[in-house]
């Protein structure tokens, strides 16, 4: 592995260094194993801070564009994943900001939902409070802003490491954890208020 690959968050296997440096060079199938790779990873971040669909596949698609523009002017490929993630995130910023509004009107979190205990009578088995919890959880995630959003989606949907929230967010690993505590208090306390 070359040393500058060692320094990034995120380490490469040397394979995929270098279908990144041929795809640096140009190479358009060595690009298209890349995206083949990365992207249902790109458009759960997407999603996860779009909260649409359409929006999410949209976003993708300019992620990726950008990318194969800007990667024969990228300095680390070792860090190819953490500049292919911020360039999803300022993406997606951009989209939000061009709406002038925070929330979009769909999410998905049943894999949440799924893997988190529920609130309330979770004795019972009632699916409806199944059905009310996860409508819950939509309604305070759409109060985050696109940060916090983007920071729990990579870190507990996607299972990054805190290097790896930094690196996507170009922001020091203290910084990554003490942005990823408040998001997930924000979550907490929009919870609560929705429990209310």
């Amino acid at each position: 592995m070359t040393d500058s690959a060692m320094t990034g968050a995120m380490v490469l296997p040397v394979a995929d260094l270098s279908v990144i440096e041929r795809a640096a060079r140009g190479d358009a199938a060595a690009f298209d194993d890349l995206v083949v790779g990365r992207v249902d990873r790109i458009f759960r971040l997407a999603y996860g801070i779009l909260r649409s669909e359409a929006d999410a596949t949209d976003a993708v698609q300019q992620t990726f564009v950008t990318a194969w523009r800007g990667l024969p002017r990228l300095r680390d490929v070792g860090r190819f994943d953490a500049w292919l993630g911020r360039i999803t995130v300022n993406v997606c910023r951009d989209e939000l900001r061009r709406r002038g509004r925070h929330a979009i009107h769909e999410i998905v979190i049943d894999d949440v939902d799924a893997a988190s205990p529920q609130r309330g009578d979770p004795g019972t088995g009632d699916p409806g409070a199944h059905v009310g919890r996860s409508d819950s959880i939509r309604r305070a995630f759409a109060t985050l802003t696109a940060d916090q959003r983007a920071l729990l989606v990579l870190h507990h949907v996607d299972g990054r490491s805190l290097q790896d929230l930094a690196a996507v967010l170009a922001i020091p690993v203290g910084t990554a954890k003490w942005r990823l505590f408040a998001a997930r208090q924000a979550l907490e306390r929009a919870l609560a208020e929705e429990d209310r």
